[in-house]
């Protein structure tokens, strides 16, 4: 079961408001439960909840952003991290339990986002940081990124296994792009890097990775020579996106189609994978296995490729060492979404036994290989597409009804809304759907959904300022 990395969704929040405490959360126990807003099936007189930070949110809307709390499934535990990056702290997911606490070297003006990472050797949590060096004597303060990765089963006062510093130019921005096995450092354009640093949480060794000249079979023409830019990294190796660009019809007037797709290391190549008469294939996400792809025939190449009501889109989940297609569903949505590589990752999660999939506004039976679409339409009963969040082991999942606005970000098929810093977060409406019969329930005004529910029933919540997990009812 791959790990989740959790963001916090725009819902309802206690009343602090104002400018929250950037070392919240990790600093504080467990306690008895808040008693949130939340679907039946949790018990909220019992479990427990903590205080929590407002994410911060990047530049760059199709980087993996600064999530404050991740779940460790194997180890049974909720990790937070302060906003600023000075403590993490390991709950027991049951019972709220300190596990392990982390406290990094010190790093002035932080931002931080916590990680968890799923390999051979067991999980690893991951506190990426981005500050300055405090300077001292003759040396002077420079801006750094930061990487600790720590066991999830350490105990008591945790050693980072692995410390990483990376120089950080002040004229250029560096994102997280983070999969449940594999993390790069480095600024990101439309869900790509030109050059990163992949960072192996296992060993902590770290390489760059740029965009490279590469020769891809099963073109439209045949072979293509394009370039491939690394979008994000897997246990497969790093997936990297190419865009066909000469040989073929840029303004799809009959000629022989531009392809635009992706490598998965040196494992598989989109086009030998790709649907019939799929063109153009991007990589949302992966988790666990799987990676996520959309798949539609060639555009005219100046527009960036969109889940719209013009024209159908296959969402496949795909075998990551194979490129097999295990699961498919064909969408449509009336809000124009950009598909972009990456752009899934926040809502691409598998249920605890293996069996479901979600990704964005789709889910998958992996077992039946059937998928369904909770996308927006414009038909006489017209519907609001539902951004899922996470799913449960009997295929209930739940979700954020997707609202757009002027931004980037909600524009972007898959994005999860994050509840930021301030008193004037908009509430979202929120939904229950089934993901073996496809039926979809809005749930009561000010509810919360879960981001995480284990197979045990515990449900994990998220607000703005509060983490709280419920035992299931």
């Amino acid at each position: 079961m791959a790990a989740l990395v959790l963001g916090a969704l725009a819902g309802c929040s206690s009343d602090s408001g104002g400018k929250a405490d950037p070392t919240a959360g990790a600093t504080h126990k467990a306690a008895a439960p808040v008693r949130l807003p939340v679907p039946d099936g949790f018990a909220t007189d019992t479990g427990w909840s903590t205080s929590a930070s407002p994410e911060a949110s990047d530049v760059e809307p199709g980087s993996s952003g600064f999530p404050l709390v991740a779940v460790a499934p194997k180890s049974g535990l909720v990790i937070q991290a302060a906003a600023d990056g000075s403590r993490v702290g390991a709950f027991a997911l049951a019972s709220g339990k300190t596990v392990w606490t982390f406290t990094p070297k010190a790093l002035a003006g932080g931002r931080a986002g916590v990680f968890v990472q799923e390999g051979k050797t067991g999980e690893k949590v991951v506190l990426a940081r981005q500050g300055r060096t405090s300077g001292s004597g003759l040396s002077t303060s420079r801006r750094t990124t930061t990487i600790d990765v720590i066991a999830a089963d350490s105990a008591g006062k945790a050693t980072a296994a692995h410390h990483l510093a990376l120089s950080a130019p002040d004229d250029t921005a560096a994102s997280f792009t983070a999969t449940d096995s594999g993390f790069l450092v480095g600024p990101v354009t439309d869900g790509v890097h030109e050059k990163a640093v992949a960072i192996d949480a296992a060993t902590g060794v770290q390489r760059t990775v740029e965009k490279t000249s590469v020769t891809v079979s099963g073109c439209g023409s045949g072979s293509c020579a394009v370039q491939a830019s690394p979008a994000f990294a897997t246990s497969q190796g790093v997936v990297s996106a190419f865009q066909q660009q000469g040989g073929c019809d840029q303004w799809t007037d009959g000629g022989t189609p531009c392809t635009y797709g992706f490598q998965v290391g040196g494992a598989w190549t989109s086009t030998s994978v790709a649907p019939s008469g799929m063109h153009v294939g991007i990589p949302l996400a992966v988790t666990g296995p799987y990676l996520v792809a959309a798949w539609h025939t060639s555009d005219t190449q100046t527009d960036p490729p969109a889940l719209s009501d013009t024209k159908k889109t296959i969402l496949a989940v795909h075998d990551l060492a194979t490129g097999k297609i295990k699961a498919q569903v064909s969408c449509t949505s009336a809000d124009a979404l950009t598909l972009q590589p990456g752009s899934a990752q926040s809502s691409t999660h598998l249920s605890p036994n293996g069996e479901f999939l979600v990704s964005g506004q789709a889910g998958f039976d992996l077992a039946t290989g059937r998928g369904r679409c909770f996308t927006s339409t414009t038909s006489t009963t017209s519907t609001k597409g539902i951004d899922l969040t996470t799913v449960a082991d009997d295929g209930t999942a739940y979700g954020v009804v997707h609202v757009t606005d002027d931004t980037d970000a909600t524009s972007l098929y898959g994005r999860l809304p994050i509840a930021q810093d301030g008193t004037d977060t908009p509430e979202r409406d929120l939904a229950r759907v089934s993901l073996r019969s496809g039926a979809a329930k809005a749930l009561p005004a000010a509810s919360e959904v879960p981001v995480y529910v284990a197979s045990d029933g515990h449900g994990v919540f998220r607000t703005r300022d509060v983490v709280a997990v419920y035992p299931g009812s």
